[in-house]
């Protein structure tokens, strides 16, 4: 397990997407009231691509890479609530408790789609837990 910072549903995308680079984490822990979401890395951009393109990934050969600076110009209108309004039925609770096993934690990174679960102890979160880590912990 290691920390992990979260973010508001009120945040804006930009500084989600740099919390999310700066703890070098496959993704970002959402908090709202007392529920934790998990928004993976890539679902962080699709509140920006075009719906065109999620469509048909093909047809992001029609932007440029200056073109592409449009993009961050889109995310910066947005919030995360944009994002998890975007996730399919509204992102994934992908939560473990302290005490649960590698086992377990696979499980619901598995069922979940995720890269990582937040790890809760009394509605607050004490880390998370990244496939990468859930593997390296397991080869070891």
């Amino acid at each position: 397990m290691v920390p992990a910072p979260t973010v508001a549903p009120s945040t804006p995308v930009p500084e989600a997407l740099r919390a999310m680079i700066e703890s070098r984490l496959p993704g970002v822990v959402v908090r709202d009231d007392r529920a934790f979401t998990v928004v993976p890395a890539s679902q962080v951009l699709r509140v920006v691509l075009p719906p065109y393109v999620l469509a048909d990934p093909s047809l992001g050969r029609v932007w440029d890479e200056s073109s592409a600076d449009e993009l961050v110009a889109r995310a910066r209108g947005l919030t995360v609530r944009d994002l998890l309004a975007a996730l399919p039925e509204g992102g994934a609770a992908a939560t473990v408790d302290p005490d649960a096993t590698a086992v377990e934690i696979a499980a619901v990174l598995s069922s979940a789609h995720v890269p990582l679960v937040a790890v809760i102890d009394r509605d607050e979160l004490v880390g998370v837990v990244s496939v990468n880590r859930l593997a390296e912990a397991l080869l070891a």
